[in-house]
C-alpha cells in the first residue's frame, strides 16, 4: 500500500480526472477524502489498543483479505447491497465505493510492484532489522507532499488533513459495508470496524506522522532493530531521499512476481496511469450506481479483478521472487 497522504493526494487530484456529469453527482466530493484510505481502515482501526494484539492481528488478517482476493467481487456485493435497500442515493455511499476503495486499490495495484521490486516485500520479516517497504513508503509520502501540495512534511500538522468536519458518517454506508463484507469475505460487523477507523486515522497520523521537533523519528529510529517497522513513522526526514526508489531515470525494473512483466515507468508514471485509468473507472461506476439496473458482468468490465499486492489476478497466491536486491 503507498502510504496515507499519497492516497490522501490522489484522491484530491482523481477529481479533475472525472467527467462533468461525475462531479455534479459529487457535490460533497472535497469533504471525504478520508474514504482513500480504502482497505487500509482496517489496519487503523483501534490501533492504539496494543493490549489487544489478538484483535489487531485479525485486523491485518482482514485487511490482507480484501488486498489480495474478490476485489471485483466485492465492489459488485457492494453496489448490491446498496441498489437492494436504496442506500446508492446516498451520496456518501458512492464515493467511499468508487473515488475512495476502489481507487485505493487500484492505485495499489498500479504502484505497488515497483514499490515491492524497489523496497522489499510489504510484509514484515521478523528476521530483518530493517522494514524498509514501510519506510520506502513514508519517503513517497513526503516526496508527494513536498513536491505536489508544497508542504513541509517536517513541520506541517498532517493529522488535520484526516479531519471529518462539519460532516457526518451515513448509517447507511455502515449498513452496505456490513452486508458486502459478510457476503463476500465473511466479516461480521466490519462496517463497524470502517466507520470507528475514519474516525480514528487522524489520531493515527499525529501520533506517528505528525513530528515538528523530530523528536518522534529519533525515538523511532532507536526502536526500529527491535520493533522492526517503527522507522516507518515519521514524516521528519528528507524528500530527497525517496529519489533512490522512484526510478526517476526509467531503468528496467520486473513484477516481483513475474519476471515476464518487465517496465521502466517511473512511480510517478504510474500513479498517472492510475489517475487516468481510474477516473475512467469511477465515471463508469458512477452511471451505473445512478442507472436503475446492475449487472456483474458490467462491474467485472470496468473492474479489473487485480490483487493491490502485485497487480496480477486477484486470488493468486504468488510468490516474492525478484526484487532489485536479488535480480
Amino acid at each position: 500500500m503507498p502510504g496515507p497522504k499519497t492516497h490522501d493526494i490522489f484522491y484530491k487530484e482523481l477529481k479533475e480526472k472525472l467527467s462533468e456529469e461525475t462531479i455534479s453527482s459529487f457535490p460533497n466530493y472535497g469533504k471525504f477524502n478520508i474514504f482513500a484510505q480504502g482497505h487500509d481502515f482496517l489496519i487503523y482501526h483501534n490501533f492504539y489498543k496494543i493490549w489487544n494484539s489478538r484483535r489487531l492481528n485479525q485486523n491485518i488478517a482482514d485487511s490482507s483479505l480484501l488486498q489480495e482476493s474478490q476485489f471485483a467481487e466485492f465492489v459488485y456485493n457492494y453496489l448490491k447491497a446498496a441498489k437492494n435497500n436504496g442506500a446508492i442515493e446516498d451520496e456518501q455511499v458512492r464515493l467511499f465505493i468508487g473515488p475512495g476503495y476502489a481507487m485505493h486499490h487500484i492505485l495499489d495495484a498500479y504502484t505497488h510492484p515497483q514499490i515491492i521490486y524497489y523496497a522489499g516485500d510489504h510484509t514484515r520479516n521478523p528476521n530483518n532489522q530493517t522494514w524498509m517497504h514501510g519506510i520506502v513508503e513514508n519517503l513517497i509520502d513526503i516526496y508527494l507532499m513536498e513536491h505536489k501540495e508544497k508542504k513541509n512534511p517536517n513541520t506541517y500538522p498532517v493529522h488535520k488533513d484526516f479531519l471529518l468536519r462539519n460532516v457526518t458518517l451515513s448509517s447507511q454506508l455502515v449498513n452496505v459495508l456490513d452486508t458486502s463484507l459478510q457476503e463476500t469475505y465473511g466479516i461480521v460487523d466490519g462496517g463497524q470496524c470502517f466507520f470507528e477507523a475514519i474516525n480514528q486515522v487522524s489520531m493515527y497520523m499525529k501520533i506517528f506522522k505528525y513530528d515538528p521537533t523530530g523528536i518522534k523519528r529519533a525515538i523511532f529510529d532507536f526502536a526500529d532493530p527491535a520493533l522492526k517497522g517503527t522507522s516507518s513513522f515519521s514524516y521528519h526526514r528528507n524528500s530527497e531521499e525517496a529519489l533512490q526508489f522512484l526510478n526517476l531515470t526509467h531503468e528496467e525494473w520486473t513484477n516481483p512476481m513475474d519476471d515476464q512483466i518487465i517496465s521502466t515507468d517511473s512511480l510517478l508514471d504510474l500513479y498517472d496511469k492510475a489517475l487516468e485509468d481510474g477516473g475512467q473507472m469511477v465515471d463508469k461506476l458512477e452511471k451505473i450506481c445512478l442507472s436503475s439496473g446492475l449487472n456483474r458482468d458490467d462491474i467485472y468490465d470496468i473492474i479489473p479483478n487485480i490483487s493491490s499486492i502485485h497487480g496480477l489476478e486477484s486470488g493468486k497466491k504468488l510468490e516474492l521472487k525478484y526484487t532489485r536486491k536479488n535480480k
